[in-house]
């Protein structure tokens, strides 16, 4: 009987589990959409303020590194898949068993897709099986966050110009 009721106990909490992920995977990737607006907010308050494509990149940089920090250690914390990483890993792994070709294709893809948008959160938690210190770790999240955000800032900043000017002429 005890083992019963082990059993319902462990289905319970694998069930909360399942709509606690429910729950935070949308709302985290709407939170991202809401950064990518705070973003270009903060991007030409700060050409505004004069500082150059440079000192943008840095603060970008700074600021991605803490936010991408704090989902790995929720995600470490927790042990919930909020980027859904963990479950792509385990996606690309069994198409990588059954055909090379579409393992190294998929995971090509989806390294271009992190690397360009999702971030190093999401990058570290994927590839980080096959990081094996934790130095390796902290230099490829690092370079991930860093070539991301001179990539978004050079983006941000492309056309700051002419956005610099509709804002002075509402004024």
């Amino acid at each position: 009987m005890e083992d019963c009721s082990d059993l319902v106990a462990q289905n319970g909490k694998k069930h909360k589990k399942l709509a606690l992920t429910a729950i935070l995977v949308p709302s985290f990737y709407a939170l991202e959409w809401g950064l990518v607006g705070v973003t270009a907010g903060l991007v030409t308050f700060l050409k505004l303020r004069g500082l150059s494509d440079m000192a943008v990149w840095l603060v970008l940089w700074g600021l991605n590194l803490l936010f991408s920090t704090a989902v790995v250690l929720f995600n470490d914390r927790f042990r919930i898949d909020l980027t859904l990483m963990e479950a792509l890993r385990k996606l690309t792994t069994t198409a990588f068993a059954k055909s090379r070709w579409a393992g190294y294709l998929m995971e090509m893809t989806v390294f271009v897709r992190l690397l360009l948008w999702d971030g190093a959160s999401q990058l570290l938690i994927y590839f980080r099986e096959r990081l094996p210190s934790r130095a390796l770790r902290g230099g490829f999240f690092l370079a991930a966050s860093g070539l991301q955000m001179f990539i978004w800032a050079k983006l941000y900043t492309l056309d700051y110009d002419g956005v610099g000017d509709l804002l002075k002429a509402a004024r």
